[in-house]
Order: C-alpha cells, then sequence, then structure tokens
C-alpha cells in the first residue's frame, strides 16, 4: 500500500477520527513518529536511507499534517497523543518497532508505558522526557527548559513574528530557525498553537525512573554529539533507567539530526532493527 491517507475511525479509538497514514513496502512494520513543528515527512531521508525489507509507516502528531487535534486548554494529558498511536497502530494490526524522534520519542516511550499494543521495539532520536530531567534533580535545567517554553508562549500571545524561533533556537541552537527554509518556518509560525499544547502535555507527563524500568523491551536512544544540556540529560537518565536501553551519539549533530544527518541515523536504525527482526 502506499499513498497519504486520513482514517476515519469511532469513538472506540478514544476520540481519534481523523490521522495521517502513510504506509508504504512490506516486511516487518516500523512507525515512524516526528515531533513537533512537523509531518510524517520528517522522516523522509531517513526512510530512504533503509533497505528495501520494511514496511514502513509514518503518521502526524496532533494538530499537525492531517491528524486532528483532539486537545483542548482544559485536558492537555498525554492519553491524547497515546490514542493516536494506538489508533495508527491498530490499522497497522501487525506488530510494530516504534521510531520517535524528539516529542514523538517520548510519546512512542508512553505509548509504550500505556502497555496497550504490541510494541516490538523502540528508536529514540533525541527523546525529551521533562519529568525525568526534573527528577535527577537537575532543577537548574528545567528551569531554563521552562523560561524558553514560557518565553514562546508569551511571544505567541502578543503576536510576535516568527515565536517558533524561541523553541527551534532552543533545540537547535542559535540562529537555527533563521536558517531554515522559508517554508518550513512558515509551517513552525502556522502550527505554533499546536506546539504550545505540546509543552503542556510534555509538563503534564509524569512518568518517572520506576516506570521506565518497567519497559522491558530493547530501545535505541540516539542524540546529537552537540545536542543541549537538556538532551544530555534526558539520554543519560532514560540510558540509567530502561532495563535494554542501547544509547548512541551522532556525530557533529544536535536536535534536527533526522533531517541533517539522515545516513546516519538510518544506519543507527538499521542496525537496531536487524537485532530484533
Amino acid at each position: 500500500m502506499a499513498g497519504r491517507q486520513k482514517t476515519q475511525l469511532g469513538k472506540p479509538q478514544a476520540e481519534m477520527e481523523q490521522f495521517d497514514f502513510i504506509d508504504n513496502g512490506s516486511g516487518p512494520a516500523v512507525l515512524f513518529i516526528p515531533g513537533s513543528f512537523s509531518t510524517h515527512l520528517a522522516w523522509r531521508g531517513v526512510q530512504e536511507h533503509l533497505p528495501n525489507q520494511y514496511r514502513t509507516i509514518g503518521t502526524s502528531l496532533l494538530g499537525y499534517g492531517g491528524s486532528r487535534e483532539t486537545r483542548t486548554q482544559n485536558d492537555l494529558g498525554m492519553k491524547h497523543q497515546v490514542a493516536l498511536i494506538n489508533a495508527v497502530i491498530a490499522r497497522i494490526d501487525a506488530p510494530v518497532h516504534l521510531v520517535g524522534h524528539s516529542f514523538g520519542g517520548t510519546i512512542a516511550l508512553a505509548t509504550a508505558l500505556k502497555g496497550s499494543a504490541d510494541i516490538v521495539s523502540i528508536a529514540t532520536f533525541e527523546a525529551n522526557p521533562i519529568a525525568l530531567v526534573r527528577e535527577r534533580g537537575r532543577e537548574d535545567i528545567y528551569d531554563d527548559t521552562r523560561r524558553i517554553s514560557d518565553k514562546f508562549e508569551a511571544a505567541l500571545a502578543a503576536g510576535e513574528m516568527d515565536a517558533p524561533r524561541h523553541i527551534i533556537d532552543f533545540w537547535d541552537g542559535s540562529g537555527a530557525f533563521a536558517r531554515l527554509p522559508k517554508p518550513v518556518q512558515n509551517y513552525c509560525n502556522q502550527t505554533a498553537p499546536a506546539n504550545l499544547l505540546d509543552w503542556y502535555t510534555a509538563y503534564a507527563f509524569k512518568a518517572d525512573a520506576k516506570d521506565y524500568t518497567t519497559l522491558n523491551i530493547p530501545v535505541l536512544l540516539v542524540r546529537g554529539e552537540l545536542s543541549n544540556s537538556f538532551m544530555r540529560e534526558a539520554t543519560t537518565g532514560l540510558s540509567e533507567c530502561l532495563p535494554r536501553a542501547k544509547p548512541a551519539i551522532v556525530p557533529g549533530a544536535s536536535h534536527s539530526l533526522i533531517v541533517s544527518h539522515a545516513q546516519e541515523c538510518a544506519q543507527l536504525l538499521q542496525a537496531h532493527l536487524a537485532r530484533y527482526t
């Protein structure tokens, strides 16, 4: 099967009624979950470098691409994002490897913690569980992160042009937003309200080290060599509490490594998938 499909489901699948579902190839099923400010297309470079032996499925997070937003200011729990991934997995109808970038990596872990899907393995690229960093006693890093998200929220409320630059520059370094192609900048501006909801959801997600110790499945944890202090702490924390974690670092990369270093990321992912397929 190939092409973009918007799958219609009834209320039994939580609230999910519409989401991106891009299904290509055959073989073991690999579901690619993008991060915020993105769609399924973020994984295209990595997928192009993988051997043609997998069934690759793409989707977009709530509020991005063709995935309908189900969260509100009064109901922002991670349950909404998990419902989305579970609905996609139900459509796949096979055991699945989850591959997530940034917030998508955190959502992959949250879905596995829920225990309602047949997940063979997980590969995360710069997963960013905020509560785990705070639990590790790094209030300094947590507070710095909170200041950035608060600054973004204030800029968005004030109608500041290019408010997402606060977030993009936080993850990828000063000037990162300005270096993005104009259509990408425009998409970030368009989806900024969804990103704000992502931050609320991330802060409300309270999984701790004890929770992660229950995930007895293989997890590849990838981060960039140049990642900020938050990402270094988050990856270290996950590697210490996930029972079957395998950390990896991509030289010369930062947060947007799945785009800037797609081939290197694909090589790491292929090695991981080969062990468990």
